[in-house]
Order: structure tokens, then sequence, then C-alpha cells
């Protein structure tokens, strides 16, 4: 195994300033040691981490392959499928719009976007196959897009069958746009009424569609002009690996006590430009980029000096905006155990660091593919993981991987 890049640091600033601001980490090589680990495992193809504070790389590691096919040797600056990781993104975007006062948060959507004024609900009276539809009882705001509680669902035992009918993919759909495609997903029902339930599904979607129409832009020019530009992350967007195909790391799920490649619509490594613009789902980007990203959360809003949204913003992000619903409702049963949810964001409250290393306060999301990150304020760091790693084995390791990075606190 040929390690491409590591770079690792201590950093120490003045002897005046708080922890928060100084985070103290010993033995980062158990890191190193775990990746070398799961890559001799065959549990990953390869991987690149950084750990950053506000504002200084910490450290740095690209280990393994970015294609176990053809052996290419992952780069520091390689393309990866970030999946829901977009999700985050795609709130900042949300919130920024906000702050300009395009709506506010418990505006109806159907006052933005009239194709979802008649929503029906899913009545379910038990297991069987058979519904009937209801009336919504309160009208969907961006609130509920936004902490996931509209009733929008990816999928389940009714709904995928509705999806599957209309020829609804919510990964690399078929159609001219992202207009035409919710046209076809207004005509969808929620599976329960808004406000009630945390539902796992395309609501991040339905706000890069928001997105659109408050702005008469598409979303891939207002993530570039009002996210991606500031933050100079000049390797993220929905066709950013179209720059370099070669540079695109190839996804792969284990598979008894091997890694078996995904060849699917998602590997992207062939089609046509984005037409479609998932801001759920969609975006690549590479470790460096990303990170300047989670720098700015974790400096409420900051980068480098460049404000992107206030720091009351990222409070609500990352603060419970789903009261006493129960979280995740079966969605994942990793990220629950008494934590609540954000605005796309897992947050670590009081009851729930008691499962965990993590700190209360601290928050963090991942990607279908195990891009994952983690943002602890009161230690004063972000880490982040860029893998493309699929099906259950994944949800381990992105766990092992924060676990990992905790042990390694003083």
């Amino acid at each position: 195994m040929q390690r491409v890049l590591i770079i690792f640091t201590i950093l120490f600033c003045f002897s005046l300033t708080s922890k928060a601001q100084n985070p103290e980490f010993e033995n980062l090589k158990n890191i190193d040691s775990w990746l070398e680990s799961n890559i001799k495992d065959r549990n990953l193809s390869g991987a690149t981490v950084l750990i950053a504070d506000k504002s200084k790389l910490i450290y740095s590691i690209t280990v393994g392959k970015s294609n176990l096919e053809s052996q290419r040797e992952l780069q520091p600056n390689d393309y990866f499928k970030i999946a829901s990781l977009s999700k985050v993104i795609t709130t900042v975007a949300v919130m920024k719009l906000y702050e300009d006062g395009y709506f506010d948060l418990d505006d109806p959507i159907e006052k933005y976007m009239p194709i979802f004024k008649n929503t029906k609900v899913i009545n379910r009276q038990d297991d069987s196959d058979s519904f009937t539809f209801e009336n919504a009882n309160t009208k969907i705001t961006i609130r509920h897009l936004l902490n996931q509680t509209a009733g929008f669902a990816y999928d389940g035992p009714i709904i995928s069958k509705l999806y599957k009918e209309k020829g609804l993919s919510f990964f690399n759909p078929s159609h001219e746009s992202l207009s035409s495609f919710m046209n076809d997903l207004s005509s969808m029902p929620i599976i329960h009424q808004p406000g009630k339930k945390f539902t796992y599904g395309p609501s991040t979607d339905i706000l890069g569609y928001l997105i659109e129409t408050v702005t008469n832009q598409n979303l891939e020019a207002y993530l570039n002009n009002s996210i991606f530009i500031p933050l100079n992350m000049t390797g993220t967007g929905f066709d950013a690996h179209r720059k370099d195909m070669n540079r695109l790391v190839r996804s792969y799920s284990k598979q008894e006590n091997n890694l078996k490649a995904i060849n699917n619509e998602l590997d992207l490594t062939k089609g046509f430009k984005t037409k479609v613009f998932m801001g759920g789902s969609g975006l690549i980007s590479t470790s460096s980029d990303y990170m300047k990203f989670c720098q700015m959360l974790l400096n409420y809003g900051v980068y480098k000096n460049t404000r992107i949204i206030s720091r009351k913003s990222i409070e609500m992000m990352t603060s419970n905006q789903i009261g006493d619903i129960d979280y995740p409702q079966g969605f994942h049963p990793i990220l629950g155990k008494g934590n609540k949810f954000g605005f796309g964001l897992n947050v670590i409250t009081k009851k729930g660091k008691v499962n965990e290393f993590y700190s209360q306060g601290s928050y963090y999301w991942e990607g279908a593919y195990s891009t994952t990150f983690i943002i602890d304020p009161k230690e004063g760091f972000a880490a982040l993981m860029m893998t493309q790693l699929g099906g259950r084995q994944s949800l381990k390791v992105r766990k092992d991987f924060r676990k990992t990075v905790y042990k390694t606190l003083k």
C-alpha cells in the first residue's frame, strides 16, 4: 500500500487561548493504523481523513486505491460522490435565503411551489398493501422540510411502488430538469401527517427546488455563487468530476470477504452533464473542499474572514428542531440513541452522548457512500472522512471512524 499523503502536525496557539480554539490530540497515528487495517481487511478500498480546527489543518492522510480494478492510487484531490452530505450544503443555502428575507421558515411550501398545494397523505390501516388517501391536517412548511418531518419518504411498502409506477428515481433521475422532476414528485403522497414524525426522504431535494423558484436561477448556479466560490470550493459541484473523470473514486460494497464494485447509475463514470440538480444527494466534492465547508460550520458561519451565514443560523441548524418527536423512527439504528435532529444534521444531546464518546452539542452527518464528518465545538475540531463504501458494512465503518478520532484526544 502506498501512502499518497500524510501530514501529521500538532498545532498549539497562544497560551491564553481556550481549549475550544486549541484542540489537543495525541497518537493521531492510531488513525493511520485504523485505516490501514480496514484496507488490509478489504473493508475499504481507500480513504482520505482530515482533521482541522477553525483555521488550520491539523492532520491529513490519504491511503489506498481510488479504483481496485485499475489499481490507481487514491489522490488527495480526487472526486467523491458525497451523496447525503449534499443535504448540509443545501440546508446552508436555504438558511442564507431565510436570512435575506426570501421567506419565513413557517411559510407553507405551496406559497412558493404551488404544485404541492394538494399533497395527499397515505392512510394505511394495517400491514396490508391496501390504503386510501386523506387530506393533510396542516400545511407542509419550509421548517418541516428542513427538519425532515414533512412526511416525504425515500421508500416504503406503498410509496416505493407509487414511485416506480411514476418513473421517479432520486438518484440520477431521467427528467429534463429539477422542475419537471418536482412536477412528478408533487403528484405523490406523503406517508404521514406533516410535523408528526421524523421521516428521512427527499425533503432537501424539494428545498433545492425552493431555492430555484425564489432566486430565479438553477440550484447549481446559486450554490456556486453563494457557497462554493466564496469558500474557494473549486472541486465541488454536480459535474465537478467531469474536469477529470479519472479522479472520480469508484464505489464498492463489502460482500463476504471482499469488495465488489457498485455498478449502477451512481458511479457517474458515463453519461451526460447533469440536468436535474438534486440538493439532497447529487453533489461531487473533494476532501479539501468539504473540509473548508466544515471549518465554516465550526466557526459559526465564517471561513477565513468570509461569512457565509450568521452564527444564529448555525445555532438553529445544530439544535433540536424536532422537539419530542422520536428520532430516528427506524431510519438509522446508529444515529439515534437519544440524539435529535436539527436542520440537516444529527445533533448530540445530553441523553445521547452517554452512548458514545461525543461531546454534548457536537453534530455530524454522512452520505450513503460513507463520506462523513463530525464537528465538536466543545473540543474545537472538525473531522472528515472521504471514502466510497456502500451497503450495511458502511454503517460500522463510519461509526468506527468517529470513535477512532475521539480516542486520540488528550
